[in-house]
Formats: structure tokens, sequence, C-alpha cells
């Protein structure tokens, strides 16, 4: 692998041409990937779960991200909260189970325990004189939004507020909070993160890359070609109960302290109602919808969770770095809450489009670092079908040109 020295940052910002791919180094620097962490996982609101893996009071579940542990529990008010996996007294990690049930947390080495909401019940031979308010689990700011379980690490998290307001009433029709997991699987990439959002953003590489996308799905066609599918599709989504819409928040184009936010409902090829191998249904229509469409929503809450909503299952991605040079790219199925596998949907049918699709994706992006590892390696230009992908990328060097100022 080429060798990369230590950066200077402004340096590269300057020399980046617009409408070209990064440099080398954004994608092979330890120094640069430790800004990545600080500046965009430890800022970014990150889709933990769904409210249906904490349906009782006490259950509980563990988000982790790089070095970070973070507690989701419902507490005995029925709130979601959110704490920092790691014991006021000495450090260590309180919870050790991936998920499961109590009535406090308690840590395995010194027995500290503490409440669901996080507060203090029992340290042995504290001294009395100490406040034992201050030693609660610490606090992580969460938003539950349609039954999707956000969190922020940030110490002054992004306001949530444009998010609810903009994507609030395009969302309701699916129901997502009368939703459950139906099924999720982790694919390890040998790759920058950065590789793998970039990839998702764009379409340019469908036809050739994902044939089985291309034949139920129009965005891989230039927008002329697109245009007349998803005006056929206005009538049929108001039939449906479901608002066609368009919105573009994204990089440059959002407001200031606000995540990214996108939604775009567009239509499928003929004889698909839903993204299928067959075209058929896949599990019960969701929320208050009354028939099919033939639609999808690309819908964007931050850069690093994305969702596709059918009108029977949705789709969420959530991207995750490892390290510097691998990351994992996690797919997350929701059905209807009372769908029953076996009767209303096949777990298999369900998820072979974006398996399928999550397999090529992984041969493509490793093969793209391949070459970036190369010496030969030089940024090209971005085409049309890549807008996307490009914003993505001038949204991350203005991220970073902006923490760099700081």
């Amino acid at each position: 692998m080429t060798k990369i020295a230590t950066p200077h940052i402004p340096e590269l910002l300057a020399r980046h041409r617009d409408g070209y791919a990064l440099e080398q180094a954004f994608y092979l620097s330890d120094a640069i990937f430790a800004k990545d962490v600080e500046n965009i996982f430890m800022q970014e609101w990150q889709l933990a779960g769904h409210i249906s893996e904490v349906p009782e009071t006490g259950d509980y579940f563990l988000f982790d991200l790089l070095n970070e542990s973070i507690i989701i529990t419902r507490d005995t008010t029925g709130d979601i909260r959110a704490h920092a996996n790691v014991c006021r007294h000495r450090g260590s990690r309180v919870c050790i189970n991936p998920r499961g049930n109590t009535k406090r947390f308690t840590c395995p080495y010194h027995a500290w325990a503490y409440n669901l909401d996080g507060s203090l019940f029992n340290a042995r031979q504290l001294d009395p004189a100490i406040d034992r308010s201050q030693l609660a689990l610490k606090p992580v700011a969460v938003q539950v939004f349609h039954g999707l379980i956000f969190v922020s690490l940030a110490d002054r998290p992004h306001s949530f507020a444009r998010v609810k307001a903009e994507l609030d009433p395009l969302l309701k029709p699916f129901g997502l909070a009368r939703t459950k997991i139906a099924h999720r699987a982790s694919y390890p990439v040998r790759a920058n993160w950065k590789l793998l959002v970039e990839n998702y953003n764009e379409c340019y590489h469908c036809t050739s890359a994902h044939p089985e996308f291309a034949r139920s799905h129009a965005t891989h066609m230039v927008a002329e070609r697109v245009a007349p599918f998803n005006q056929a599709l206005a009538s049929r989504s108001q039939a449906a109960g479901i608002t066609p819409a368009y919105i573009d928040l994204i990089g440059s184009a959002r407001p200031d302290g606000a995540p990214d936010i996108a939604y775009n409902r567009y239509s499928l090829f003929e004889n698909y109602v839903t993204g299928s191998e067959d075209g058929k249904p896949l599990a019960p229509l969701l929320g208050n919808l009354t028939t099919y469409d033939s639609g999808a929503s690309d819908v964007y809450i931050g850069i690093l969770n994305p969702m596709l909503i059918y009108c029977d299952h949705a789709v969420i991605y959530r991207f995750i770095p490892v390290d510097k040079d691998h990351s994992l790219q996690e797919i997350i199925w929701l059905v209807k809450e009372d769908a029953v596998e076996g009767r209303d949907y096949d777990r298999a049918r369900l998820t072979w489009l974006w398996d399928v699709t999550t397999h090529a994706d992984k041969h493509i992006i490793e093969k793209n670092q391949q070459g970036i590892n190369s010496r030969y390696y030089q940024p090209g230009p971005f085409v049309e079908m890549e807008a996307y992908a490009k914003r993505f990328v001038d949204s991350y060097l203005s991220t970073l040109e902006t923490k760099e100022k700081a």
C-alpha cells in the first residue's frame, strides 16, 4: 500500500478541484480519519435502533460506535433514554450483554448500580459527603422520530427541529412507529467509510453493477428518461395516501445547524409494486396506506443513515467506520408490527434485493479502495449522475475546512 505522509490539511483543501473526486490522503491518512471521527461521527445524529427493540420498561440495547458504547433503554415513565456505557466509579463498561431487560444497571466491576434514568442507586462504601447526584451515568442526546431512535454524541448536538418540520407529514402515512425489525445484517467492507457513502449517493454504477436493482428502479437512468415515470406516479401516490414531495437540504443547501435532510418519492418500473425480485408484494401495507403506488421514497436524515421506504417495507442503511481501512454497512428491514414471518412475509424474499445489491456494492467498493491505494491514483471528474456524490464531497470538505479554521 502507498505510504501517506501526515497531510497538511489546508494545502489539501486548497488543492481540491471542484467537481473532482477526493485526493488519496482523504482515504489513506490516519490523521484525516481521526478528524473524521471527531468532525463527523461524534457530531452527526446516528440511527441507533427502533422502538420495537425496547417495548417494555427496563428493556435496553447497546449502540456501539468505534470506542463508544451507548445504553438505549425505556425508563419507568415510558421515555427512551440514552446513557454512556461508562461507570462513574472507575470507568468500566456497565452493560456487557448487547440487549436485555433489567430493573437497574449494575457495573460488573465494583457493583455500582444505576436506575433506568441513569441516576446512581447504590455505591458501596462511598463517602456520604460525596454528592451522589453528580455521579449519574452520562446522558447522551436522543431523539425518537417515527419510531426511529437517533443519538448524537456531540456536546452540542445539531437541532433536530428542521428534520421534524420537513419530514413529519411525509413519513406519517407509512406508520414507521408501528413497524418492527424483520431482519438486520452487517456487511464488512475493506474500505474507508467515505467510499461507502459516495457509492450509495450515485446510481451511475447501477446499470453495470446492479442488474437486479436496475430492472425495477428507474433511478439509474438520466433525468429525461425518468421524468415520465415519476409524472405518472403522482396520481397513484395520492390514491394510496402518500404525499408526493421533493426536499433537497443536503450539503451546502442545508440550513446551518441542521442535519442533511432529503425526501424523494420516485416510480418503480411497470409491473413492480415494491422492491421484490418478481415485482409482487412482500409484506402487509405499511401504516395507513390503502394500496400500492408502485413507488419508493429515498429519505436522508443525516449523511450516515439513509433509508428507502416502499409501500410494504422499509430498508435503512447505516455506514459505520471500524478504522481507516475498514467499515461496516448495516441494513435494517422494517415491516408492519403485526406481520408474522412465514405467514405475512418471507424473510428471504423480503431481503433479497438489498442483500444481493449490498454484496455487489461490497465488491466494487473494495476494488475502488484498492485502486485508490495505488501510486497511480489521481482524482477524476464527477459526471451528472454523480451529483449527490459530489455534494457529499463538497459538504465533507466544507465541514473539514470549518473545523480547521475554528
